[in-house]
């Protein structure tokens, strides 16, 4: 007698016939190397977040973006519409950033991590984040970690973008590397959206990964577990205990230290058939490359680790897609790095010009928001027990004082009071303002350095301030060739200025400041730093 399909007796057969070899097969399916994983076409999220990510197809990973979400301006507030894979647009723009591959693991990890936060589950994650400047080597570094180790090493890795979403437009080529990318910024985290404090992720289980940088931030509390350090700064002999500690000095770029460290892996996918890296991924990453290197430019500041990456990531980006000659499945076979540093691919110099002369147009930015777009932050001891520790700032600014001058009202006065207000804001001791600019001559890159010193902090006395710009003007400019500081003169402006200082009207009461011409203009913050900070430790 065979039962009735509708009774519980048959259902009871059929569910025990059927979930065991199901749950068998995707058990096994996930210990798969990913680049030899099939993927599903569905969601599985509802049944297991660690088999939604390991199994699920990244068609199905990549999904709308909120409108809510979508908020700042240009890029950030619609001014380009959002086109996903199934080809339907959002937003009423002008433009258009197509949701890739890349946002799709960019939104899906995101999405997990703080599914896990909320139930306070941290254990398994690793937080990966570049410096707090924001630059692009900052960001691309860290979302190539990421995306790197969960794809090729199935680690639970994702990356975190310090700079606050409501700044991210002060950084236009960040927006447009994340537009060739297929990155909708939306789909980056930030700080603020997590359901916890920064301090709290350690408590949680969550580990660190630096790129960038080579000390964790005090953002996030003195017990976090940092597992790996991939930098090109100065190493500041933290975290000697890290499995991954990788600090080379000099590289161009933190991203080619980045491609370096995952290649063989990054190759074996490859191999195997193309595996499950985004070609944007290398798109992003030569844009940081680029950026930071000055286009690649034999003699500059690329070096071969720079040359090698590049000449890897070049046949597998979105960038050499046109180029008949290179297949999107090859690896650096038509490039090499010495064809490389001998004549960059016309596709990467347009492309390198573009970023470049992006990163260079703040005509629209104020004051404040030319010393925040590319800024650090250093409490750095001092050997006086009046003033044992002092906040330092140092703010890149792609524009030289001349034309900064010109757009302020009253020049110094005006440009100094606004600089009086933002170390208020940020209760800065000192400020340091290291301009770039090139020349309108020839086009040479040139250099410029201001150090700003505050009373009314911890340097309580005016006079004790005047007494510490001195201090550390003399060291500045005892540095020799690694700076080759010069007098600053350019028209009439601080004659005027300091004319009005001698009569009493011009030097505020609470600050000091020094301006200098930067002869050598290879040495930037990563030089300044160090120095500022082997100074400071001497003051008394």
């Amino acid at each position: 007698m065979r039962p009735p399909r509708n009774s519980r007796f048959f259902c009871l057969i059929l569910t025990f016939s059927i979930i065991p070899p199901f749950i068998l097969i995707f058990s096994l399916l996930a210990y798969l190397n990913e680049s030899m994983r099939p993927c599903v076409p569905f969601s599985l999220v509802r049944i297991s977040k660690t088999a939604h990510q390991r199994l699920v197809c990244s068609s199905v990973l990549s999904r709308p973006l909120s409108s809510s979400s979508a908020n700042l301006d240009g890029i950030m507030s619609g001014d380009l519409d959002i086109v996903e894979e199934n080809g339907n647009r959002s937003g009423n723009g002008e433009g258009i950033v197509k949701e890739g591959r890349l946002a799709g693991f960019l939104a899906s990890q995101r999405d997990l991590f703080l599914g896990d936060l909320e139930e306070g589950k941290g254990k398994g994650w690793t937080v990966v984040m570049g410096n707090e400047a924001g630059d692009l080597d900052s960001i691309a570094s860290s979302i190539a970690y990421a995306q790197l180790s969960s794809s090729l090493l199935a680690q639970r890795t994702i990356p975190l973008t310090l700079t606050p979403s409501s700044l991210m437009k002060l950084r236009p080529e960040n927006l447009l590397a994340f537009q060739m990318a297929q990155i909708p910024p939306s789909a980056l985290l930030h700080p603020e959206s997590l359901p916890i404090p920064t301090t709290e992720l350690a408590s949680l289980g969550v580990n660190f990964a630096l790129v960038d940088h080579n000390r964790l931030l005090p953002a996030f509390g003195d017990n976090g577990e940092v597992l790996a350090i991939i930098d090109h700064h100065d190493d500041e002999g933290a975290h000697p205990n890290a499995p991954v500690r990788e600090i080379t000095v000099p590289t161009g770029s933190c991203s080619s230290l980045v491609v370096k460290h995952f290649r063989p892996q990054w190759e074996a996918s490859l191999k195997a058939g193309g595996g499950p890296v985004p070609q944007e991924l290398a798109t992003l990453l030569l844009s940081a490359m680029l950026i930071d290197t000055g286009g690649l430019k034999s003699g500059g500041k690329a070096t071969p680790v720079d040359y090698d990456s590049a000449a890897f990531l070049y046949p597998i980006s979105t960038l050499s897609s046109s180029d008949s000659e290179v297949s999107a499945t090859q690896t650096n076979t038509t490039l090499t790095s010495s064809s490389l540093e001998a004549q960059v691919p016309s596709t990467l110099a347009n492309t390198a010009e573009n970023l470049l002369e992006t990163k260079m147009d703040v005509s629209g930015l104020s004051t404040y928001d030319l010393l925040l777009r590319d800024y650090k932050e250093y409490a750095l001891p001092t050997s006086s027990s009046a003033y044992p520790t002092l906040k330092v700032g140092l703010s890149t600014v792609p524009l030289g004082l001349k034309k900064w001058l010109e757009k302020e009202e009253d020049g110094w006065q005006t440009l100094l009071s606004e600089v009086d207000q933002y170390m208020e804001a940020k209760t800065l001791d000192i400020e340091g303002i290291l301009t770039t600019y090139r020349s309108e001559k020839k086009g040479k890159g040139k250099r410029e350095l201001v150090i700003i010193v505050r009373s009314g902090g911890v340097i309580r006395d005016s006079a004790k301030a005047q007494q510490v710009l001195q201090d550390l003007g003399r060291g500045l400019e005892g540095s020799g060739e690694l700076l080759a500081l010069e007098e600053w003169d350019k028209g009439s402006w601080l004659k005027k200025f300091n004319k009005k200082r001698q009569l009493g009207g011009g030097e505020g009461e609470n600050r000091w400041f020094k301006v200098w011409q930067q002869g050598n203009a290879r040495s930037t913050r990563k030089q300044v730093a160090p120095l500022l900070r082997d100074l400071i430790a001497k003051l008394e």
